[in-house]
């Protein structure tokens, strides 16, 4: 597995030193928007500029992974059970497994270990995607409380509360326990049970966040949008899982870590982003960081969103006009810059290959660009 990162790590560096496309659409017709790093990013990029080796073939050879990938037994017996987890397509969990295997896993994982650490990631995305949805789809606060009380010291849900939702609970409950009856086996648990459940309830924040920028949209801004927003992503809490597996890991290396972690996170997000807001606008959700900046920088208004919601309005109309902005080619650029910038720094860490993260995300950012065209749903959680 080395290997074949060193190899594409070597590969997409001779990819992203050819020269890019430096703006499209023309100069003239689009405007200066100040991307969630609130910093003006003048230039553009297209996919292509990226260098991430994403094409046609790519898109169908990365699509057949996800549909012919195999859940392991334990993890489909829990998909299976009679809350609310069979209810969604078998390929949204197919999805999540993709992603929290190789994909998504550090190299200094222990072979021993790394089956369990898969098992452990994924059943943290499936709890994040239930949790979120109590929130963001059912708007359901007082069972989002309670079932979000796995996150607080102290604190235990009453999962048998009469006025709150059975079947999530139900589900919610038998994920947690058997999460953390993994977590708890780990060897090095101990160590970084504290960062793990500060970052579980950073993630609870971020789905908080989504609520009430729902009901607000004065929450609706940049800065917010860029803090709260990013933590949803939940990538501290996966790799931290990593390390609980991960004998070798120095906890010298922690702090630069957390760091590289940090902007990984902003790319993840950036990436989900660019490649969700068209769907996004059909289903009438305007979370994303392509609809604040769009309202920000006066590209569509509130009476553009409320029409759209009344009906009297179509979604390719504010698409189109997103589209004309040159918005989206500005994140596109952003996520390049990061991670141009982070392939260019020298991280010291002596247990962990920051290279190999960093190509990570090129290879999640492929991951989205092909699940994008793919007319199923699948979990924001990873």
């Amino acid at each position: 597995m080395a290997n074949k990162f060193a190899g594409e790590v070597e590969q997409m560096k001779k990819t992203r030193s050819q020269p890019g496309t430096p703006e499209i659409g023309g100069s003239q017709s689009a405007s200066t928007v100040n991307v969630p790093t609130m910093s003006t990013v003048e230039e553009m990029a297209t996919v292509d500029d990226l260098g991430i080796l994403f094409d046609d073939r790519v898109e169908k050879r990365v699509l057949n992974e996800i549909k012919t990938t195999e859940l392991p037994e334990d993890i489909e017996d829990i998909i299976l059970d009679d809350g609310v987890l069979g209810d969604r397509e078998e390929l949204s969990w197919k999805w999540v497994w993709h992603v929290c295997t190789e994909l998504l896993t550090l190299d200094c994982v222990g072979d021993e270990y790394r089956q369990e650490a898969y098992e452990a990631k994924a059943l943290m995305a499936i709890y994040v995607t239930l949790v979120d949805d109590i929130g963001e789809q059912l708007n359901d606060k007082a069972t989002f409380w309670e079932l979000a009380k796995t996150a607080y010291p102290e604190a235990e849900p009453d999962w048998e509360r009469e006025d709150i939702n059975s079947d999530y609970a139900h589900s919610i409950r038998r994920v947690w326990t058997e999460l953390m009856d993994r977590l708890e086996s780990a060897p090095r648990f101990d160590e970084f049970e504290d960062p793990f459940m500060f970052n579980l309830r950073e993630t609870v924040q971020a789905m908080e966040y989504t609520q009430m920028s729902d009901e607000y949209s004065a929450f609706m801004n940049p800065e917010e949008m860029w803090h709260f927003d990013t933590q949803g992503i939940g990538s501290f809490l996966y790799w931290t899982v990593d390390l609980m597996y991960s004998p070798s890991f120095e906890m010298d290396d922690f702090r630069e870590f957390r760091q590289l972690v940090h902007e990984l996170q902003h790319m993840w997000r950036l990436g989900n982003w660019i490649t969700t807001w068209e769907e996004e606008v059909y289903e009438q959700d305007f979370s994303a960081g392509v609809f604040v900046e769009a309202l920000n920088n006066g590209v569509i208004d509130e009476t553009d969103i409320e029409r759209l919601e009344s009906g009297e309005t179509n979604p390719e109309r504010l698409i189109g006009r997103i589209k004309a902005s040159g918005i989206v080619e500005q994140f596109i650029a952003d996520w390049k810059r990061r991670r141009d910038r982070l392939h260019e720094r020298d991280f010291e860490m002596q247990s962990l290959d920051a290279d190999q993260m960093v190509v990570m995300m090129e290879r999640m950012m492929r991951n989205h660009l092909a699940a994008s065209t793919d007319d199923r749903q699948y979990p924001e959680a990873v």
